[in-house]
């Protein structure tokens, strides 16, 4: 009985022992998950900013339209369409329909004018002019203009034209400025850092893009203007 029970409380020990092992081979494998995990988590962070770079925003057919009733879109209450068999109102498209189009009262509205050569027109027959109608057909489209241009601070000096003690010359102050003796303004710095960090741009897009407008700036300028205004941020 004795060689039995010394037998069993062996077999208990080895039993004890390999039950540790497995739990200190299960929290390293915990460990092991929990970092993946991890990696894993910043690649598809890395992965969703690489594609929105890449691929941008989804067309503004998918963007959540305006509320009802602020005519951003023709689709309800426009009396263009006609009723489906479910009850919903089909969007009329073709000639004459605006097809969803969005209205845009945030932007800056500019009108360009447009007339015959000369100014008016005249019957091709007869040559008697036409009259106007009062009324214009406009037509709206969306414009972008980037415009990369350089900023010339004269600063007005003046001379002293009195005996009074005193500098004999003196200069106006200049504008303020984010960076002391930097190459760009303070709107600049703002556009960089909005587009490098915000919209996810890369350096080489920014140089890329700038280089396009005629403003060939360099890498290393563009980094160490940012490395700069690091501090200005809170």
């Amino acid at each position: 009985m004795r060689g039995m029970l010394d037998a069993a409380l062996e077999a208990n020990r080895r039993l004890s022992e390999l039950a540790e092992r497995q739990q200190e081979q299960l929290t390293e494998l915990r460990g092991r998950l929990a970092e993946r995990d991890a990696e894993l988590e910043e690649t598809q962070a890395r992965l969703a900013v690489l594609q929105r770079m890449v691929f941008g925003r989804k067309s503004e057919r998918n963007r959540p339209g305006p509320p009802a009733g602020e005519g951003g879109d023709d689709s309800a209450g426009d009396g263009d369409g006609e009723p489906s068999g479910d009850g919903k109102k089909s969007v009329r498209r073709g000639p004459g329909a605006r097809a969803g189009r969005r209205d845009y009262p945030g932007l800056p509205r500019v009108e360009v004018i447009w007339d015959f050569p000369g100014g008016g027109y005249c019957c091709p027959g007869c040559g008697e002019p036409f009259t106007g109608l009062g009324s214009d057909h406009v037509t709206e489209v969306l414009d972008w203009k980037v415009l990369v241009t350089v900023l010339a601070h004269c600063r007005r000096r003046y001379k002293r034209a009195c005996r009074c003690p005193g500098p004999l010359t003196v200069t106006a102050p200049g504008p303020p400025r984010a960076i002391g003796k930097g190459l760009f303004s303070s709107g600049f710095i703002a556009m960089l850092l909005t587009e490098r960090f915000a919209a996810g741009r890369s350096m080489n897009s920014l140089v890329t893009g700038l280089a396009r407008h005629g403003a060939e700036i360099s890498p290393a300028t563009l980094a160490g203007t940012c490395a700069q205004a690091a501090g200005l941020l809170p």
